[in-house]
């Protein structure tokens, strides 16, 4: 398995995301390639190395004629009510590159201003306009279906900022062509990578204010604060915006889980720098590419947390139920330990065991569904056989079966519900279906 995890310790946007993950290993020519395919012109990806705070990496424009500049300033914040912001002091603008923010009011560029002599123009797209852009092209089903999925998770955040209905958000920035290049760029880039989970650290958002048309607004800005609603993320790192909606977007709908550590190879390790360069936060993107390690006889290493607490003022009946909720909640193993605590009083110590991704629930599910007021945590390290289940016609009816390997060897046994119910239906003993059934998987005659 071929994990990626994202370390957002500075924030994440769009095309520190698209630097990273070609700082990873992803060939840009074949980028471009399947890129074209959205059959949108007027646009190139302008990519080279840089550092912020002594590291370096890949740092990634998208110049665009649609837009009249190069998409180049990391936390440039998109907003489907088109407003166009500059808070690392500079416009983006290719006339005016380098000015400070006094020479253009309140430091952002407002569309279809035409201070300085020029005019800045973005294509205002709908959802439904992306949407149909999207299915329309030559992508790869894998492409479509994961670009699809951030537009619409960022249509959502939109629509429940505005009071719309995500087909009512008409996207401004976000529907120029350089916000579709990094969100359908991003997608490419994890087909290329064969990566098979996304995991992500807390997220970075920043701090202080951005400055846009419809004033001054805190961050995270409102639809980044919707998303954040759906991973972790930390507040204060830096006096600015640090992740923006389209970079949030990404997180919230691309992660498969929230974790504080990976396991595995490290197998590389990619850096998308950003524009701003800050003495709070060295403005980088780091993703690093595990791979799970397979053992002896291909034992698979996973991380795991064992979760437990004991309990002595619970019924038998109610410990019983409150381990069938621990297996709902995401748990892969219970049980049960008995001991004696304090005063010479027997009880119970209930275990599960979880993969990380799952803790958080399973800690829940502890207070909801027990008496316990505490429950102690535990990483740990589990060894594990790959295993299938599929259904066996025998002689006696379907019967799920149980397969893996081992060292060279394949093993399997009958799940046992399925042979005691066959034993009551046809009378006959556990062991005897059992034996049936395992002969005649094994190829003998009954």
């Amino acid at each position: 398995m071929r994990i990626l995890f994202y370390d957002c310790f500075a924030g994440i946007s769009g095309d520190m995301n698209l630097g990273a993950l070609i700082d990873l290993g992803v060939d840009p020519a074949k980028l471009e390639a399947e890129l074209k395919k959205l059959g949108l012109d007027g646009w190139g990806l302008k990519i080279k190395k840089a550092s912020r705070g002594g590291i370096f990496g890949t740092q990634v424009s998208v110049e665009c004629e649609e837009c009249g500049h190069s998409h180049d300033a990391h936390h440039e914040h998109e907003h489907s009510h088109g407003h166009h912001s500059h808070e690392d002091g500079h416009c983006a603008c290719r006339e005016h590159e380098g000015r400070s923010r006094g020479d253009h009011e309140h430091g952002h560029c407002e569309h279809g201003n035409e201070e300085h002599g020029h005019r800045h123009h973005h294509e205002h797209r709908s959802f439904a306009d992306i949407k149909k852009i999207i299915e329309n092209s030559a992508l790869s089903g894998f492409a479509k279906k994961k670009s699809l999925a951030v537009f619409s998770i960022l249509a959502e955040a939109e629509g429940r900022v505005h009071g719309k209905s995500p087909n009512e958000v008409h996207f401004h920035e976000v529907g120029a062509v350089d916000s579709i290049v990094d969100i359908v760029g991003a997608a490419i880039c994890l087909e290329l990578l064969n990566v098979d989970k996304i995991v992500s650290s807390a997220v970075e958002l920043g701090g202080g204010t951005v400055k846009c048309r419809h004033g001054v607004m805190p961050v995270p800005a409102p639809a980044t604060a919707v998303l954040a609603e759906k991973f972790p993320s930390k507040l204060g790192g830096a006096p600015h915006e640090c992740t923006t909606p389209t970079g949030a977007a990404i997180i919230a709908a691309l992660a498969d889980g929230f974790e504080s550590r990976a396991v595995g190879r490290l197998a590389a390790t990619g850096i998308g720098v950003g524009h701003r360069d800050c003495p709070e936060l060295a403005n980088v993107l780091r993703v690093m590419l595990y791979e799970t390690p397979e053992g002896l006889g291909g034992t698979v290493l996973e991380a795991m947390s064992e979760l437990s607490a004991n309990i002595d003022d619970m019924t038998a009946e109610r410990v019983a139920y409150f381990c069938e909720k621990l297996f709902e909640a995401g748990a892969r193993d219970v049980w049960q330990e008995s001991i004696c605590m304090k005063k010479g009083r027997l009880a119970v110590k209930v275990c599960a065991l979880a993969p990380d991704a799952a803790a958080a629930k399973v800690r829940e599910c502890f207070f909801a569904h027990s008496s316990t007021l505490g429950v102690r945590e535990i990483s740990i390290m589990r060894h594990s056989i790959e295993r299938n289940v599929e259904t066996v016609k025998t002689s006696l009816g379907e019967v799920r079966v149980k397969r893996w390997k081992f060292d060279g060897m394949e093993r399997f046994k009958p799940e046992f519900e399925d042979c005691k119910k066959i034993a009551e239906e046809k009378g006959m003993t556990l062991d005897g279906v059992v034996g049936k059934i395992s002969n005649e998987l094994c190829g003998g005659k009954s």
